[in-house]
């Protein structure tokens, strides 16, 4: 089979590395944080003791270094689960066993806030990008130890966080329920009046665009995957605004690869956390 494969099916970058991400074997460790956005990567990197920026190519940027001891990388995915796939799967390639989504996101309840974190421990799949890997059905979750690392690492940093049901979706306008023309002019289909209030009736806590790919597309080339997302609107409440949130989420989820790390190198699990509702 394999040699039947064109080798156009698994292009080169000129420097021999991974097409998209122009990396090679060895530039990243095996722990990797994956923001959205290519100028949050300095953003985590500026709680390491050292990094280095080692490519940069469209919207992917990777930068590495130390944080507290532990080898560490920031590689920003792009919006969408299409550009995350690109991302994972290349990362994939050179070895990379756990990723962290580091991420924002748009708030449906009251319970969260500006600023406030929100852990997502499963997805509704409206992505579009999983869709092309494996049927509807196979559910979008994250895993229980990078999960339990990122609640712990809140706790010791004490920032106020939570646990979410997360609906990812492939679009920014009328997939979130928001009209193309403030006037309300232009095409608005009847379903669109329904998402918010039909995603609240069925307790979701909040919409963004990557974290359901990047979690079945992460388990089925058998990474563990995680996010930590920053609230930084609030529909119901009517709220838009960032007041701390991506650099807590940023220091969350470095301090959850620290935390990671530990745990897979004694194999034991040390947690201490209080009760989230």
């Amino acid at each position: 089979m394999a040699n039947e494969i064109n080798k156009a099916s698994a292009p080169k970058a000129e420097n021999a590395g991974v097409y998209h991400l122009q990396l090679q074997h060895g530039d990243v460790p095996g722990y990797v944080l994956l923001p959205g956005a290519p100028e949050r990567c300095p953003v985590i990197a500026k709680n390491w003791e050292s990094s280095r920026e080692v490519a940069s190519n469209r919207e992917y940027k990777t930068i590495t270094g130390i944080y507290k001891g532990t080898p560490i990388a920031a590689v920003s995915t792009g919006i969408g689960g299409a550009s995350s796939e690109i991302c994972l799967h290349e990362l994939n390639i050179l070895g990379v066993h756990t990723g962290i989504r580091v991420g924002s996101t748009g708030c449906i309840v009251p319970e969260f806030d500006l600023g406030d974190l929100i852990i997502p421990l499963a997805c509704v799949r409206k992505d579009g990008t999983s869709a092309s890997y494996i049927e509807p059905e196979y559910p979008a979750y994250a895993d229980f130890y990078v999960t339990l690392a990122l609640a712990a690492a809140c706790e010791r940093l004490g920032f106020r966080y939570g646990f979410g049901l997360d609906y990812t979706v492939g679009s920014f306008y009328i997939g979130q329920g928001r009209p193309l023309n403030e006037d309300q002019s232009g095409y608005w289909p009847s379903f669109a009046n329904n998402i918010l209030p039909d995603l609240a009736t069925a307790k979701v806590t909040n919409i963004e665009m990557e974290t359901s790919a990047q979690f079945v597309i992460g388990k089925l080339h058998g990474m563990r995957m995680g996010a930590i997302l920053s609230v930084i609107s609030n529909r119901v409440l009517d709220r838009w605004g960032d007041k701390g949130g991506e650099d807590k989420a940023c220091r969350a989820a470095c301090e959850a690869i620290h935390i990671l790390t530990e745990w897979d190198a004694t194999g034991e699990i040390q947690v201490s956390m209080k009760m989230k509702r």
